[in-house]
């Protein structure tokens, strides 16, 4: 402990404590309050219970950094452990950025701002924000893998990459390009172009993982009627993002909401002051998500991906490399003849300024600022979970609950826990204890289901009502509890 005693690095350690904490407590209540959805937290925290009971889904065994969070859920099985497990993660992602930082600037204070700017990124909290998603746990983890790299540390390299890897499978598209990075590196050195043991060991991890997800999901996973096991393969992930959408039409993808792209990859970007178009090599493992950023269209992301100029979970492919070419490009700013020869510059005068824009565009662009714009996740899942007058300049940031939120505790309670239910995606984040499918209206590819139980709240958002009238008009549903005051009701099936 001692060595964390100076100043900079207590300053580093009381952030990520703070910053996990905040987000632990926000998103719990979050949830509490019915202002989560099914999807995708509510299949998530159920694909932890089903895995922490020993039945492994193809979600569990496509992305198996949910079986490393099943362990602690099997210690406290509850949807609080999986947003803690999330948030001290993506809080700790600011130790390698601290600690790579030092190494390249020699300034702990300089190490300790990056740091900071790291936990105050409004993108990172728009990760967290949208709950626990397996892909984001890849930010900590790519962070690590670069900066063991840099020291050559091949056994921690290797670890950190892995769970990288099992956050998700874009990650060996990512993962080859930082074995592309780190041949030009040993080439810009030693102009020898030589295959290292890091880029070995990391082609072929991608390759081994790539073969394991090409053979396991699909064959071993406990099969679930919501959950297709083909999608969770290295080639069935391509029905989430098909790459081949974008030749059909390159400028009509280019020009696709345009405006949006540029303004969401200057928030990027703006904070770090664009220092990474100056170490393109080191940013270059980010490159393939800018490109998928920049190229997005709905028939690319047209099996649940985006929109990606969002802040959502989907900027944690981007993030790491944000700040590791942000400390090469500050560091190679530093040593610029221009900036060497006027004794007035101090490196600590950029980092301010990198500050001020980085908390300048989290006051207009996140939703925890009572000024950001609100986004939706999905259906009575939001930035802002609250309810609040679209008309007003300012809104609460701090989850509220919904009407009857106690009452609908209580008929949560009343679902047999073997029976299949058909709700709506705020209320089916709370129904996850159950081996059976939960069905939520209008998710991808809905149709009507003849599921044991019906449960609906019509002060819910994601109500179907034309669908409940066709489904309980067939006979075979009967009434088995209700709120009429409330509008909350229960339907069982007839047996």
């Amino acid at each position: 402990m001692k060595e964390w005693s100076s100043l900079p690095r207590l300053s580093v350690l009381v952030g990520m404590v703070s910053q996990a904490s905040f987000f632990a407590i926000y998103l719990t209540q979050k949830y509490n309050d019915y202002r989560t959805g099914y999807f995708d937290f509510g299949s998530a925290i159920q694909t932890a219970w089903l895995a922490a009971n020993g039945h492994f889904d193809a979600l569990a065994l496509g992305r198996p950094i949910t079986i490393v969070a099943s362990f602690f859920f099997w210690l406290y099985p509850h949807a609080e452990t999986l947003v803690g497990f999330q948030s001290c993660l993506i809080a700790l992602g600011a130790l390698p950025i601290f600690l790579l930082a030092r190494d390249q600037l020699t300034n702990e204070w300089y190490a300790a701002g990056f740091a900071g700017l790291y936990l105050i990124f409004p993108a990172l909290w728009g990760v967290n924000q949208y709950e626990y998603h397996d892909l984001a746990l890849c930010i900590p983890f790519l962070a690590f893998s670069v900066y063991f790299y840099t020291i050559e540390k091949v056994g921690p390299y290797l670890c950190s990459l892995f769970l990288a890897l099992s956050s998700s499978p874009f990650v060996v598209i990512i993962a080859l390009a930082l074995a592309l990075s780190m041949l030009i590196d040993s080439y810009s050195r030693t102009r020898n172009l030589r295959l290292g043991r890091f880029p070995i060991a990391t082609i072929l991890s991608a390759f081994l993982f790539s073969v394991y997800l090409q053979i396991v999901p699909t064959m071993f996973s406990y099969q679930f009627a919501t959950l297709g096991s083909g999608t969770y393969s290295f080639t069935g992930s391509t029905s989430y993002l098909n790459p081949a959408s974008i030749f059909t039409d390159p400028l009509g993808s280019l020009g696709y909401a345009a405006p949006m792209k540029a303004l969401y990859l200057a928030s990027l970007f703006a904070p770090m002051l664009f220092l990474p178009s100056l170490a393109l090599r080191r940013f270059l493992p980010g490159l393939p998500w800018l490109a998928v950023v920049v190229l997005y269209s709905p028939p690319l992301g047209a099996g649940g991906v985006g929109p990606v100029y969002q802040y959502s979970q989907w900027s944690s492919f981007i993030i790491p490399f944000i700040f590791v070419g942000g400390i090469y490009g500050y560091k190679r700013l530093l040593q610029a003849n221009y900036f060497r020869g006027r004794p007035r510059f101090k490196g600590g005068h950029l980092l301010i300024l990198m500050f001020v824009i980085c908390i300048s565009v989290s006051t207009v662009a996140s939703g925890l600022s009572p000024l950001g714009r609100p986004q939706t996740f999905s259906t009575g899942d939001s930035s802002v979970p609250t309810d609040f007058n679209s008309t007003s300049i300012f809104h609460g940031i701090w989850p509220t609950a919904v009407q009857n939120s106690t009452i609908l505790d209580w008929f949560v309670s009343q679902v047999p826990q073997n029976y299949s239910v058909l709700t709506q995606n705020p209320i089916g984040s709370k129904l996850w204890q159950r081996p059976a499918p939960v069905y939520i209206f209008f998710q991808p590819g809905y149709k009507n289901v003849n599921a044991d139980a019906i449960l609906i709240d019509t002060n819910v958002q994601g109500l179907c009502a034309t669908c409940v009238d066709t489904i309980i008009s067939s006979g075979n549903y009967v009434q088995y509890l209700s709120y009429p005051s409330g509008g909350i009701f229960l339907y069982f099936k007839i047996r």
